[in-house]
């Protein structure tokens, strides 16, 4: 019972937060839950709901008004979330005569999934005249009362990017108490963690200032960003020794988008280049979290501040329910004198009818660099590796909450023999009138591990997966066991207590495929039993206002026989204990 006592008093505690937090909040107001235009930055839009207030009645717009507003303004399933895209295309709504007003909201369902873009339209009534605001922004108020914005007229804006974060970490037992084990070869682990407690503090600065504009009288305009960031750790963390503090550039970007393109201007072409936020889907295959390295001496192992990619370039066709998109990722690595510059290459075509239906189909490349894999017969070149992967994610089925989530993916290797195969089936249950707006989701996710008996190499690389509580699969086990030869059974349920508060309890039960573990860590390169072990995680997201984020985590690991036995049983239960403050301008 002394095991489990911190494990409860860490839940109790984390539970009654939620407790009180919801007391202070009052009733649930029935609605998903928000997230921040800053931070939704470079995630896919899933869908873009239109509502229209016309003479105080709040209607939702049918598909001929939805078509017509995706032809107008060009705001559509599929496309990237850019903030200054979006503003700019909220200013040209207001511009219409009869409006009144039009605003937008942000909300997904996880901390790093695709958003759900809900625009707010209000018609004046009948004999109201229309005001115009004109010039908006610090240089029309002479003062800080427009900030972040510089300028905003009806064909350009201009703003400052002011984002951060702080957070507080404690470790009790983490890497299961094996630090210097499971860390061995690594470059940045001169202190990694053992039995005991680690405590420390991270934060981040990004300080920057991005726009867009139209050219003369086209439909085609420019955009682009450019931040520093400035991180820094107090002390040791998980892996590091001592405090750290670094400043590099994070987003250096331009693009191209051209609008009302073809015969019945609905199609739209959009091209960028630079370091910018790329996602694919809900991070199975490729994060935006993962775009760059955050550990070692740039202290922010886990405010995770750095995601933009090192070089992305990124070209996007819309028509209608249709997108098609290419992409070249190359992600941000550690150490400037040890770069692998893996790179990635691929293409995708997406069908999303903005109602209940989801599908699409991907390819990705490994195209350029000097990783290698590691087979039990030798390593070989990451460059020749592919993936085909298709999508298919169904809402409201059959007019029900129940919705589905699922992806495959087939990998090979264009010279060697490899060839592997990953896919998840996700279903859940959200109903959206019942008090505090529950959800329930159960995924079952297979990531091949490689058979010993073959000669082919078969262990999946999930690439650049990622994302907290989604593709994270245990915050704990994720830093041990990786995604590569793991089954995972996930059982998820979230509760908003009001618009502004969520709170989730995810468990993991994990368990490798094959024995043989070649391309893990070294403990657990082989193993003696697939159990890898749980995890058990709470995580709670809270807007303090429109421009800050509280963020707390509460995680607890229990190693299954497949690690304990890698350590004679020397392997502790591990526990997490995360809270962060983010601000976003």
């Amino acid at each position: 019972m002394k095991k489990a006592k911190p494990f409860i008093i860490g839940l109790l505690w984390a539970l009654c937060v939620a407790d009180v937090f919801g007391q202070q909040l009052g009733e649930s107001t029935q609605q998903p839950f928000p997230i921040l235009p800053q931070f939704a930055e470079g995630l896919p839009i899933q869908a873009v709901i239109i509502l229209l207030e016309k003479e105080g009645r709040q209607v939702l717009a049918d598909s001929a008004e939805t078509d017509a507003f995706y032809r107008a303004f060009q705001l559509r399933p599929g496309a990237q979330y850019r903030q200054s895209l979006a503003d700019l295309a909220l200013v040209r709504i207001q511009q219409e005569n009869e409006i009144r007003s039009a605003t937008y909201e942000l909300f997904n369902s996880g901390y790093s999934d695709p958003v759900v873009m809900v625009v707010h339209v209000v018609y004046l009534r009948p004999g109201e005249l229309k005001s115009v605001d004109g010039k908006k922004g610090m240089t029309a108020t002479r003062s800080w009362k427009g900030f972040p914005v510089i300028v905003e007229i009806n064909r350009s804006k201009l703003s400052l990017i002011l984002n951060g974060g702080t957070g507080l970490y404690n470790e009790q037992n983490g890497l299961f108490g094996q630090g210097p084990e499971f860390t061995k070869g690594n470059p940045i682990a001169n202190n990694p963690a053992v039995k005991g407690e680690r405590f420390w503090g991270e934060m981040y600065i990004e300080p920057g200032i991005g726009g867009i504009t139209k050219i003369g009288s086209s439909n085609t305009y420019v955009y682009g960003a450019a931040s520093l960031l400035v991180s820094a750790r107090n002390t040791s963390d998980i892996y590091s020794r001592s405090s750290a503090l670094f400043a590099d550039v994070e987003r250096l970007y331009g693009g191209l988008l051209i609008t009302k393109l073809g015969k019945k201007k609905s199609t739209l072409l959009d091209l960028s280049f630079g370091r910018q936020f790329f996602q694919l889907n809900d991070a199975f295959l490729i994060s935006k979290i993962s775009g760059s390295a955050n550990a070692g001496p740039r202290g922010s192992v886990y405010l995770s501040s750095r995601t933009a990619f090192q070089k992305a370039g990124l070209a996007k066709l819309q028509s209608g329910r249709w997108t098609v998109q290419g992409f070249f990722l190359e992600p941000e690595e550690l150490f400037k004198n040890k770069q692998s510059n893996t790179s990635y290459g691929g293409g995708s075509v997406f069908f999303n009818n903005n109602r209940s239906l989801d599908a699409g189909i991907s390819y990705i490349s490994t195209v350029g660099g000097s990783g290698r894999y590691s087979s039990p017969n030798g390593s070989f070149d990451k460059k020749g590796m592919y993936i085909i992967n298709p999508k298919l994610w169904l809402k409201n089925i059959g007019g029900t909450a129940l919705f589905l989530k699922s992806e495959y993916a087939y990998q090979s290797h264009a010279k060697a023999d490899m060839r592997a195969n990953a896919w998840y089936v996700g279903v859940g249950l959200s109903p959206k009138k019942w008090k505090f707006r529950p959800s329930f989701y159960y995924r079952y996710a297979f990531m091949q591990g490689d058979d010993s008996s073959s000669r082919r190499f078969e262990r999946f690389d999930p690439l650049l997966t990622g994302g907290l509580g989604n593709w994270v699969q245990g915050i704990d086990f994720r830093k041990v066991v990786g995604n590569g030869n793991i089954i995972s059974h996930r059982i998820e349920m979230k509760a908003n207590f009001s618009r502004t508060f969520e709170t989730s309890l995810d468990l993991f039960f994990l368990k490798a495929h094959t024995l043989s573990n070649t391309g893990a860590l070294a403990p657990i390169a082989k193993l003696n039993d697939k159990n890898y072990g749980y995890e058990l995680t709470l995580t709670t997201r809270y807007f303090l206002s429109n421009h800050f984020m509280l963020l707390g985590v509460f995680s607890y690991a229990k190693p299954g026989e497949g690690i304990r036995s890698a350590f004679q049983g020397a392997a502790y239960s591990w526990m997490s204990y995360q809270g962060a403050l983010f601000m976003f301008f």
